[in-house]
């Protein structure tokens, strides 16, 4: 899927809406949710009440004329923060049919075939930037020895931290935010509970292949 800005703000504003009416999140028929960003959606909670405060005191520095302008643009901002949190919160990693599906909201998805998965580990690390993109040889990441010999890293994740990685047997064709299509052989991405999500994802796999 295309995301342009109209599809980008339809997309928040519904999750926005499902999020505050605490619309529950049921996982595909035999399949697993597994959370991610919970860290990066407290920051933004924090960053909003600053932002509330400080936007209370500035409104009444300002001349009256003004207000109303800026009114509009702290409910712009706010929206903005809250849509965010929802879009993340609403797209958990999904483990179903055979696949494993990477989500983080406003940043398109990654399918990864279970079969095709060889080993697979917590790997806490930080890799610049969002969403798909590429890691510059190991970059701290620590998937194991030989790691991008053959085959590009890439990290996938709403922030720079990751906390899982995943071999791939063959190189997976991903196209990632910024540049051409790359051949991925090993995946880094987040998850809120690593060690709960590698037996999930093993668990899963059990059926399908062998994975270490």
């Amino acid at each position: 899927m295309t995301w342009t800005a109209a599809t980008w703000t339809a997309a928040m504003l519904r999750d926005l809406k499902d999020w505050c009416a605490r619309r529950p999140l049921l996982p595909p028929e035999g399949g697993r949710l597994l959370t991610h960003s919970s860290d990066v959606r407290m920051v933004i909670w924090a960053m909003t009440g600053i932002e509330v405060v400080t936007a209370v005191v500035v409104d009444a520095m300002i001349p009256p004329a003004f207000r109303p302008l800026h009114i509009f643009w702290e409910v712009i901002l706010l929206v903005l923060c809250l849509g965010f949190c929802a879009m993340t919160a609403r797209a958990p990693h999904v483990i179903e049919g055979g696949v494993l599906r990477l989500r983080t909201g406003p940043f398109r998805e990654l399918i990864v075939p279970l079969a095709a998965v060889k080993s697979l580990r917590i790997a806490h690390g930080g890799h610049p930037g969002r969403g798909l993109r590429r890691v510059p040889g190991d970059a701290g990441g620590g998937a194991g020895e030989g790691e991008g010999a053959e085959g590009d890293v890439v990290a996938y994740s709403v922030s720079s931290a990751t906390s899982v990685v995943l071999e791939l047997i063959e190189p997976l064709p991903v196209r990632p935010r910024r540049g051409g299509c790359l051949r991925a052989r090993w995946v880094h991405f987040a998850v809120d509970e690593p060690g709960e999500a590698v037996r999930a994802i093993r668990q899963a796999i059990d059926g399908v292949g062998e994975v270490v």
